[in-house]
């Protein structure tokens, strides 16, 4: 589905490495929607968020934040987002509230009494050093000061890693009041299949440094299955919307389809009855996509 409105927009970007290509890539989040970007270890989902953030330059390629080219006004974009990506290692002989006092002077928007109340939500101790917390806390540290300017773009790189279960329902519900005016966006990066589930819109897959996907998430559910026939004609195994094949016991065949009624209409064409068909988790669509 195209995408109208976009409040990120990136065309071409391209990085090298020794061993890794990330790009070209395009990608867009549109105004007062939730992104979900998914892949594998490896696959560059870190390359792109620092790309973005300007921490690393490209090769090729723009991003434009608001219709203005990052490259150029990147100190005024950045202060409309809120970042979270390991960024905080460099202050780690730092105690949490020097570091808060320190990023509350970069953005003209920040909330103190925001900052209190998140601090206080989520536990965290300010007096302590960065260094001397868990990853758990660093993670919760990132997300809070993440929130406190009121970006409108939330760019979130696993913010729920290594956070016990009531801080990642906490983190969830953050997200969720987030977006609740229809003004805002995320660009998130997760492992977490439930947080795609209740905050996401879109999904884009990144395998190898490239975009191979890009879907609404409602629309897979509708499509992807999971059928049961007594045989399959071999000329249909190639067909468009036969993602795989599984041969169980007996003359069992078992199929994976991206587009249930589209491979119905086409099997009862052939006279091939469907003996049971079983809807696919979010779970087990992403896995077979990346899997291929």
């Amino acid at each position: 589905m195209a995408l109208n409105h976009s409040v990120l927009e990136v065309k071409g970007l391209e990085k090298k490495y020794k061993k890794f290509k990330f790009g070209p890539v395009h990608l867009r989040l549109e105004k007062g929607t939730a992104v979900a970007l998914l892949g594998g270890n490896g696959s560059g989902k870190s390359t792109l968020f620092r790309l973005l953030m300007n921490i690393l330059q490209p090769e090729a390629g723009t991003v434009t934040l608001f219709g203005a080219d990052m490259g150029d006004h990147g100190t005024e974009a950045k202060r409309r987002i809120g970042f979270v990506g390991d960024m905080l290692e460099p202050f780690s002989s730092q105690r949490i509230k020097d570091i808060a006092s320190l990023v509350s002077h970069w953005y003209p928007t920040w909330d103190q009494a925001r900052y209190s109340h998140f601090i206080k939500r989520y536990g965290i101790d300010e007096n302590e050093k960065y260094g001397k917390c868990s990853k758990g806390t660093k993670k919760k540290v990132e997300f809070v000061l993440s929130l406190c300017h009121s970006p409108d773009i939330l760019l979130l790189d696993e913010p729920s890693a290594n956070l016990d279960i009531v801080s990642q329902r906490k983190v969830k519900e953050d997200l969720v009041n987030f977006l609740e005016d229809g003004e805002k966006s995320i660009l998130l990066a997760t492992h977490i299949m439930d947080d795609v589930r209740q905050i996401c819109d879109y999904i884009y897959i990144l395998e190898d440094g490239q975009v191979n996907q890009f879907f609404e998430k409602d629309e897979i559910h509708e499509k992807w299955a999971a059928i049961w026939v007594n045989e399959l004609p071999e000329h249909l195994k190639d067909h468009p919307n036969v993602f795989r094949v599984n041969h169980l016991s007996g003359s069992t065949v078992q199929v994976v389809t991206n587009d249930l009624s589209k491979l119905e209409e086409d099997l009862l064409g052939n006279h091939v009855s469907v003996e049971q068909v079983s809807r696919l988790t979010l779970e087990e669509i992403i896995e077979y996509m990346i899997e291929g």
